[in-house]
This record gives structure tokens, sequence and C-alpha cells, in this order.
């Protein structure tokens, strides 16, 4: 049933006509930023080969909220299914200060790592290259309650406006990959973790 529902929204997604957000993940630990409001967002990342994967459906509201469907499958489980929700202080700002989030993930209680309450912090920084002059290098600690680990770091870099290299640590294991922005609204990523390859999309939509 949500496997259905997720794919039915990426292809009304896709189909739309999409609309750049701020992502508020750097792969799967929160951001000191947040979905804009007006705008929604359907992503799915699953390993290649196997039957786990993870997916996200969230949008920005009421100014500096956001709230997030959250789904989830792994080798010996079927969908199961929560919401995180957060609360953004202060986007950040290039080079000057950072954005600041406070939030809950898996409000519900219902996935392997349980639920958390953190606050993740966001630093931006100018590149001056040709190639990703336009996109910032970004930097995030936080902390949350997760009975796996007490802290998260993750960054993001671009090669170009249109590659980067992203990666994390949250306190348990260490991911990294590439993100690729095909157009406005639309992004590829692989992403190597110790359990597989993941694969996957983000589509995004103002309504």
């Amino acid at each position: 049933m949500f496997l259905r529902m997720v794919r039915g929204l990426l292809v009304i997604a896709l189909f739309s006509v999409v609309a750049p957000t701020w992502a508020d993940r750097e792969i799967t630990i929160p951001k000191g930023k947040k979905i804009r409001d007006g705008y929604f967002r359907a992503e799915y990342l699953g390993v290649f080969g196997e039957r786990s994967g993870r997916a996200w459906l969230g949008t920005g509201f009421l100014g500096g909220y956001e709230i997030e469907g959250t789904f989830q499958r792994t080798r010996e489980s079927r969908w199961t299914s929560s919401f995180d929700i957060a609360y953004n202080y202060t986007p950040p700002i290039t080079d000057i200060a950072p954005g600041l989030s406070v939030g809950v993930q898996d409000a519900l209680n219902v996935s392997e790592n349980g639920r958390a309450v953190y606050i993740a912090t966001t630093y931006r920084y100018g590149n001056e290259g040709e190639l990703n002059q336009n996109t910032p290098t970004e930097l995030t600690v936080g902390f949350w309650t997760r009975k796996t680990g007490f802290f998260f770091v993750g960054a993001s870099f671009p090669f170009t406006d249109k590659l980067l290299f992203v990666a994390e640590h949250d306190s348990m294991k260490a991911a990294a990959g590439l993100e690729f922005r095909v157009a406005k609204g639309v992004q590829l990523k692989s992403v190597f973790e110790r359990d597989g390859t993941s694969l996957g999309m983000s589509l995004s939509h103002r309504f």
C-alpha cells in the first residue's frame, strides 16, 4: 500500500512542473534547513538488488515548520510508516550565519533506530571555482537522543553546480555518495553504505 502510494506520488511529481526545494536531510540525518513552504517533495532510496528501501513525503508550512511522512522496509520486515516534524529557527546564510533546526524523527517510534529528538546546525560556505561557484559547500553537525549514539555529522561538496559529493555519519555508521541534479526539482542519488549501494530519486513540486 505504502509503496504504491509512493510510486503514484513520484509519477505525479515527475509529470508536473518541478521546482527546487531546500533539502532538510544529507542522506538520512537532519539538517539546519527545511523544505520551502508551498513545496512538496517525494524521495525514494533503495538498496540495489535487495528488498530494503526508504521513502519520504514532505512539505514545509507556516514559515518555519516541516512535516515528512517516512516509510521503511528491511530485508526481514514489511513497510512501516511514521513521520518526522521539525522547526527551523533560521536558515543558513552563506559565509555569515548557520541554520538551526530542532525536531523529532520517527515520532511513532516504529523504526529500527527508534524515536529521536534532535538539534541540527548547518553551515554554508561559498565556492569560487568556475564550475561550483553557484552552489555552496555545507557542513552539518547535530545531536539527538537516539539509542545508537548521540551525535551526527554530514557534509556536501559540489564538484559542479549539478554534481555533488555527500557524506554523513549518524554515530553508528557512515554513508557517502553522489547527488546529480538533473533539472530543477529532480535529483538522482547513488549512496554507498555498509549494507550495499542505494539508488534513489528525489522530486519536488510547488502546489
